[in-house]
């Protein structure tokens, strides 16, 4: 990624990673310091190279949405007594893609990480190993058509999980 700094950013950029540097007592906050005040660019910016893209909105709302499926049909599954033909695998997270679908997973991870859906997460995995996207709107799909209910039953529950 690409970050161009004003030379103001750059000034508060240099102070911050002197003090970083001196506060931590190592040598390359200092350095990079130096390379901001300096107007090293192409030095600096290689320090940025660790920054990625933001997520897109609608990926954000992708992941929150099935996270919001899989609560619902969590919290119906425990309160089913019939569980009969549904177990708890079926309505837990299934992932996203690692290869294709990263940018969800770190979604996910870092959810996990906040402590936000991690009852959700915890009980499934973060990689599914195939795409999961397109599935998973289906789903969302459904749940809506269903009102966004928490009090599924049964037969809505084999619904949403439906191909």
């Amino acid at each position: 990624m690409k970050i161009e700094l004003t030379d103001k950013e750059r000034l508060f950029l240099s102070n911050q990673y002197e003090i970083l540097g001196t506060l931590k007592n190592e040598d390359h906050y200092l350095l990079l310091a130096e390379q901001l005040r300096e107007g090293h660019k192409w030095l600096y910016q290689q320090s940025f190279n660790t920054l990625y893209e933001n997520l897109p909105d609608e990926d954000a709302e992708l992941v929150l949405n099935i996270l919001q499926v899989y609560k619902a049909l969590q919290t119906s599954y425990n309160a089913l007594s019939d569980k009969s033909g549904i177990s708890l695998q079926d309505v837990s997270f299934a992932g996203f893609d690692g290869n294709n679908e990263s940018e969800l997973m770190g979604f996910v991870d870092a959810l996990n990480k906040a402590r936000c859906y991690s009852s959700i997460i915890q009980t499934g995995v973060l990689n599914s190993h195939t795409p999961k996207a397109n599935r998973y709107e289906t789903m969302i799909q459904k749940w809506h058509e269903l009102d966004k209910s928490y009090k599924l039953t049964k037969d809505q529950i084999v619904y949403i999980l439906s191909r």
